[in-house]
């Protein structure tokens, strides 16, 4: 994959990542239950889901804010994340995470899921200032994520807003959360409508029980594969018949690709 071949290559290699991920999981000892009649799609039903989504009503999109370590492991290991490639063992849990995050891929390219960068990764640092050429490319990143985001909203749907639960100061009902911008960055997300915080921080992971009171899931990508099988969302991954929707628009592909990219200017 050339991550500098935009919007030609690239948007085939999203639904070639899906199609490798059915074929592991047919090779796979992995079972998700019978479903009685096709589940609805690409959207989702956020009632049928209350971990996902809360207290939620309706139907619509599955809103994946991205933790700014999350994004870094992107930058280093996207390219054989997109290319279907396995990760090296000696990353161990961390390499199992991003192969479940591999999966959210394959199931994010015909599934109506969308990912967000909040602001606050684009100076989150936990001992010094980023550099300028850091942040740039955060930025950068940040700018693709948004611009695949832009080729699938509309009117109808608009952008996500906080539960109802949410209002005021959270500073105190977020007292679990690791204080200083990684605070910062799951009180943007639940400001912002997120359903999902995806990280594999094992101090975000800890406030999971007291934020999900908040409408936010906080969740690794392993966390939220089960949720979603949970919720029955994977059945077009084991049964790929079951996907009898139109896909999103594939042009999000080559801005997520392209969010890789380090000579960017």
């Amino acid at each position: 994959m050339d991550i500098h071949d935009r919007d030609s290559r690239q948007q085939h290699v999203g639904l070639e990542l899906t199609n490798n991920v059915v074929r592991r999981v047919a090779a796979s000892d992995l079972t998700v239950g019978p479903a009685v009649v096709p589940p609805e799609g690409p959207h989702f039903l956020y009632d049928a889901a209350p971990t996902l989504f809360g207290q939620r009503k309706g139907r619509g999109p599955l809103w994946i804010a991205w933790d700014t370590n999350l994004l870094i492991d992107y930058f280093n290991y996207g390219e054989q994340l997109w290319n279907g490639e396995s990760l090296p063992d000696e990353l161990g849990s961390v390499g199992e995470e991003l192969e479940g995050l591999q999966v959210v891929m394959g199931l994010w390219v015909i599934r109506d899921i969308r990912f967000r960068i909040p602001t606050g990764v684009l100076d989150d640092s936990k001992r010094k200032p980023l550099s300028p050429e850091r942040r740039a490319r955060r930025m950068h990143a940040w700018t693709e994520f948004e611009l695949a985001l832009q080729l699938v909203a509309d009117d109808e749907d608009g952008w996500p807003e906080p539960t109802s639960l949410v209002s005021g100061d959270l500073i105190d009902q977020l007292e679990r959360v690791p204080a200083g911008n990684d605070r910062r960055l799951v009180e943007e997300a639940i400001r912002s409508g997120m359903h999902v915080f995806l990280t594999c921080g094992k101090g975000f992971l800890r406030a999971r029980s007291q934020v999900e009171n908040l409408g936010l899931l906080i969740a690794s990508p392993l966390d939220l594969l089960e949720e979603l099988g949970a919720a029955g969302a994977l059945h077009c991954l084991f049964a790929p018949e079951y996907a009898v929707w139109p896909v999103p628009d594939q042009q999000r592909v080559s801005h997520l690709i392209q969010a890789l990219a380090e000579d960017f200017e």
